[in-house]
């Protein structure tokens, strides 16, 4: 899973890039988990009631979401549903009960390098605007390079003499990509996390001069991306973030106790909306985690997550002396600081969570050949059978559904995964489009072709609700607006 985690794609899908990596966090979590019930070595220690609390918020938010469906179902092309939020939970816990470290963390460096070497050669042939990987998302990629590189440069630092060149070259390779991806807030990601890496390797009394060193090239680090050129590198919301952030407050605190429900966010922002921050496209995220959690899950799964957050880092901290500890906390602290002005995606944060487990526990010891794990008790042998099944019946089916649409049947797909709005609206129909609207789409398209549907079977009332729908959703839609203005002058006539 970590290694296939920066690579796997699945090209007769229609989302061939997001989808297959969140069908691998939800059948891997359950795996994992399963895997690390049967082995029963370990408890989660300190990090059991944090664990539970978040969960329990998680559950509590799409108990009470405004759109059940999309909270169960995820929003199409994000997918930050309850179950993969639960998922993410699993990859800690299982990979915390396994304590495989060393070769997880090897396998995550080699899909790193593999998607580094893409990444370079789209570069080099202009084959995309703005080079990827293989992740569909350059942000998404220079998350995972931003993680791997305190993973490599520890590793060099721990090789004997005749790996160290290896290791090196990796780093200068994932280096390399993570330049080619031009995302900014992983380059701020990497530089925090080589600090954090040295401030886990140095003695205590040269702790703060790592602290303020580091704390200095961050600074300017970041000064030279808002006062330079590079503030508007990519044309994208960068600039308008803070205006994003101002209006996800707003949007928190109407909402501010359990939040509105995973990944509701594109239904709810409009009301809030002060300005068109990137015209033509309505937000369906803060890009901000933080902020996205609250609006999602509330102050209650903030704190909960605040509370994991904290108790892994105290963790982490104690064991800083065992091997791989210290580039797992730097890659930790790189994808934190990305996500700070970013958002919870799985292709990013599902490796998060499989590398943060893997030094909440033990490093496994190597079992000799003719050892193995205990067998299993009843109970735990049957919690793990669970965790798989349910692993594998969230996501075989939805990928399964997204190959259908790929092959222009969006019907079975929507049979397949009925609480998918993108499935019902795909098919166009005055039903599908309904259907759609009934689940919650959180685009506003799909409100429009609802609008267009219903007045060509002379529902002009309903037609007219639908386009308002739309705009309640993106306030600026020159669709919406336009079939209103439309509406209103046939009826003045």
């Amino acid at each position: 899973m970590a290694a296939l985690l920066p690579t796997l794609f699945i090209p007769i899908s229609v989302d061939a890039y997001v989808l297959p990596r969140v069908s691998l966090a939800l059948a891997g979590a359950g795996v994992l988990a399963g895997a690390g019930l049967v082995a029963g070595r370990r408890s989660l220690g300190a990090l059991r009631w944090p664990v539970l609390a978040a969960a329990a918020a998680g559950v509590l938010a799409a108990a009470l979401s405004v759109a059940p469906a999309v909270s169960l179902a995820g929003a199409y092309g994000r997918y930050e549903s309850l179950p993969v939020r639960l998922a993410y939970l699993g990859l800690l816990c299982g990979a915390t009960w396994l304590g495989e470290r060393r070769r997880t963390v090897a396998a995550f460096l080699l899909g790193c390098g593999v998607a580094s070497v893409e990444t370079l050669y789209q570069a080099a042939t202009h084959a995309l605007p703005r080079p990827d990987g293989n992740l569909g998302n350059a942000n998404l990629l220079g998350a995972l390079l931003a993680m791997a590189l305190p993973l490599a440069a520890d590793r060099a630092r721990t090789a004997t003499p005749a790996a160290r060149r290896a290791w090196v070259a990796l780093a200068a390779l994932l280096g390399a990509g993570l330049v080619a991806s031009t995302s900014r807030s992983a380059w701020l990601g990497a530089v925090l996390g080589l600090a954090v890496l040295v401030a886990f390797l140095v003695p205590r009394k040269r702790l703060w001069v790592v602290l303020a060193t580091g704390a200095a090239v961050l600074a300017l680090a970041a000064g030279a991306i808002a006062l330079t050129p590079l503030r508007g590198l990519n044309g994208d919301t960068g600039e308008a973030r803070p205006e994003v952030w101002r209006d996800s407050a707003a949007v928190i605190a109407e909402r501010p106790l359990a939040g509105w429900g995973e990944d509701t966010m594109g239904l709810v922002f409009g009301r809030h909306q002060s300005g068109d921050w990137a015209p033509g496209h309505n937000f369906d995220r803060a890009h901000s985690m933080p902020l996205d959690l609250a609006a999602s899950q509330g102050l209650l799964g903030l704190a909960a997550c605040v509370w994991l957050f904290g108790a892994w880092w105290l963790l982490v901290w104690r064991r800083r002396a065992e091997p791989g500890v210290a580039g797992v906390a730097g890659a930790g602290a790189a994808y934190l600081a990305w996500s700070l002005v970013n958002f919870d995606w799985a292709p990013a944060t599902a490796a998060f969570w499989l590398l943060a487990g893997c030094v909440a526990g033990r490093a496994r010891p190597p079992l000799r050949a003719a050892a193995g794990p205990p067998p299993p008790r009843g109970g735990r042998a049957l919690l793990a059978i669970g965790a798989v099944i349910v692993g594998l019946a969230l996501a075989v089916p939805a990928q399964v559904a997204d190959v259908l649409y790929y092959l222009g049947q969006p019907r079975r797909a929507a049979a397949l995964d009925p609480l998918q709005p993108a499935y019902w609206a795909a098919q166009g129909d005055l039903a599908g489009l309904r259907r759609a609207a009934e689940l919650g789409d959180p685009g506003p398209a799909t409100y429009v072709a609802l609008g267009d549907a219903q007045a060509r079977a002379g529902n002009h009332v309903a037609a007219k609700a639908a386009y308002r729908r739309a705009l309640a959703i993106y306030p600026f839609d020159p669709a919406a607006r336009a079939r209103l203005s439309e509406s209103r002058t046939a009826a003045s006539g």
